[in-house]
């Protein structure tokens, strides 16, 4: 169900209504309440890096675990990682659009739209339902994207960029930035460890944002268990299965799986570029317990 919130309606959100230039009105698909609720903006690149998407996961795993709902931008990158980590662990997340509620943006995340609205989230837009997104409206965006949350998190984001905008508007709302260091090497984390220079909170565990609000009460939960097997492509189970806590080589897979060896050795690098084994000395495979 849709729903339109007017600047002067009891269900416009407080956090947003304190911010400078505040939406006038909010067109809303989805669970109402959960703009009211407390949530933290995940923010990053586009174009993230390996480590980048490693950090989001388990960041957002955390704050899911501390009952934080997650605020994002719908975008390629960093956003949609935690947009899916939060529904996948079971939470709840709310995406901002930089266009209205009829032309999702970008187009391939409609049907992560859906799963969001289905799973007690919403999508948000300050635009009319038919508007299309426009580089303008991508920076408007960004002030809401920062306006709900009580702070915004940094996963990576490179020097002027939509992330450093972003980091902004939180500061002008006298909000707390949290910031995950990066490598100096690594260029989509130069924007991140300057606002750490200019006075960001660097932060490297989920607890070090939970400190910084003594006044909340954060009552921790268990995550919702989910088949971990409904994210390994079909063809690559058998393997998946086979590989356990105790390290494996080749070999011993091949040999429980009756599949060839060469086979084997391409499923095992499929599965750890999307991450979900990891390679230990002397060339024997295990689950990683990490990917999350």
């Amino acid at each position: 169900m849709r729903k339109l919130i007017e600047f002067a309606s009891s269900a416009y959100p407080e956090r947003l209504r304190n911010i400078k230039n505040p939406p006038s009105r909010l067109y809303v698909e989805g669970n109402i309440d959960i703009l009211n609720e407390i949530g933290i903006a995940v923010i990053g690149s586009r174009t993230n890096t390996q480590y980048g998407e490693k950090m989001c996961k388990k960041f957002v795993k955390n704050l899911v675990e501390y009952n934080f709902n997650i605020i994002s931008g719908l975008a390629m990158g960093i956003d949609s990682i935690a947009h899916k980590t939060c529904l996948k662990k079971g939470g709840k997340t709310i995406a901002v659009l930089p266009s209205g509620l009829n032309n999702i943006y970008p187009s391939q995340h409609r049907e992560l739209a859906r799963e969001i609205i289905d799973n007690g989230g919403a999508i948000i837009s300050e635009y009319e339902n038919n508007i299309k997104a426009d580089s303008k409206k991508f920076l408007e965006r960004n002030r809401i994207v920062a306006g709900l949350g009580i702070g915004t998190l940094v996963v990576e984001g490179g020097a002027r960029s939509g992330t450093s905008v972003t980091a902004k508007y939180t500061i002008d709302a006298e909000k707390p930035v949290f910031c995950i260091p990066s490598s100096l090497e690594n260029i989509k984390g130069k924007g991140t460890n300057e606002l750490i220079q200019k006075g960001s909170k660097l932060v490297t565990n989920v607890e070090d944002i939970i400190n910084y609000y003594p006044e909340l009460k954060f009552p921790k939960r268990e995550l919702e268990a989910k088949d971990i097997l409904l994210d390994i492509p079909i063809e690559l189970r058998t393997v998946y299965k086979t590989i356990n806590d105790i390290p494996q080589d080749v070999n011993e897979i091949a040999n429980k799986t009756g599949i060839s060896i060469s086979e084997v050795n391409y499923k095992i690098m499929l599965l750890q570029l999307d991450d979900k084994i990891k390679e230990l000395p002397g060339k024997r495979f295990i689950i990683n317990d990490e990917e999350e």
